[in-house]
């Protein structure tokens, strides 16, 4: 994907499962799209050595890289926040609180 194609809403990136448990990127991305945001993994960010130098889900330390397309929460031209910024903003409490609630199943 070059410059001017649209991503999607959601970029998660865990570097191909080696950052993460699998099931923590599952369930993010099924708690966006159940919010009905579009989401891809690893595609086309797989998360950078920055996700990859503090991750060790062998030691239960999970990792995983949360790309928001801008156009969610602000207006490119002023830099401001754009008239979704609250939706995002009670979209993403939600996926805390559901990840909060995911954790603690494991």
């Amino acid at each position: 994907e070059g410059p001017g194609v649209r991503r999607a809403e959601f970029v998660l990136g865990d570097r191909h499962g080696t950052t993460c448990d699998p099931e923590l990127t599952r369930a993010t991305k099924n708690i966006l799209e159940d919010l009905g945001y579009e989401v891809k993994v690893n595609d086309p960010y797989a998360g950078v050595e920055l996700v990859k130098a503090y991750s060790n889900p062998v030691s239960n330390r999970h990792s995983l890289q949360v790309e928001i397309r801008r156009d969610l929460y602000m207006e490119e031209e002023s830099l401001g926040k754009n008239s979704n910024f609250e939706k995002l903003q009670n979209d993403l409490e939600t996926l805390v609180a559901g990840l909060s609630d995911f954790s603690t199943s494991l």
